[in-house]
């Protein structure tokens, strides 16, 4: 278990990371942006900007959010379930977001074309791989999940 929780905690504290400078330069930029604008000095790209940062910030929080059990779940019904049944379809969750996360790391890997933003231009091949990063990632915990409730271990982030 060590010998995959290891290397999955290492790539979702990255992207914990990288999600995390991505916000500390998203605030300033916003401030700045939003300053200019109302002084009626908007600058050239900030909405393009902000656009690619935010897909930085999404990808890098995704594992983490997955690890700590912090993203929304709705457990309207599945909490009025047996702890047995509760446990099977938790076990069908993390099967399914796996599926899910590698379908879309599959898909963005297999259309991957060199295009840049209309007004910048800047390269989209190294954010569409961000996202794969990030799906992967997010991925490699629900696996993490799934190899624990086959274990009967209880799923809690270090």
């Amino acid at each position: 278990m060590e010998l995959l929780q290891k290397p999955v905690r290492l790539l979702t504290n990255i992207n914990k990371w990288i999600g995390l400078i991505a916000l500390g330069l998203m605030f300033p930029a916003v401030f700045v942006f939003a300053v200019a604008r109302t002084t009626g000095n908007p600058i050239i790209g900030d909405i393009e900007l902000v656009q690619f940062v935010m897909v930085v910030l999404i990808m890098g929080s995704l594992s983490l959010s997955e690890a700590t059990n912090t993203h929304i779940s709705i457990g309207l019904f599945v909490d009025k379930f047996s702890p047995s049944m509760q446990r099977v379809m938790d076990f069908i969750a993390h099967l399914l977001t796996l599926a899910f996360c590698l379908l879309v790391c599959w898909a963005f890997l297999s259309h991957l074309k060199t295009q840049d933003s209309d007004l910048l231009g800047i390269s989209y091949v190294p954010f569409k791989l961000f996202i794969v990063f990030g799906f992967l990632s997010w991925g490699l915990e629900a696996l993490l999940k799934l190899v624990q409730d086959l274990k009967g271990e209880k799923t809690v982030a270090d």
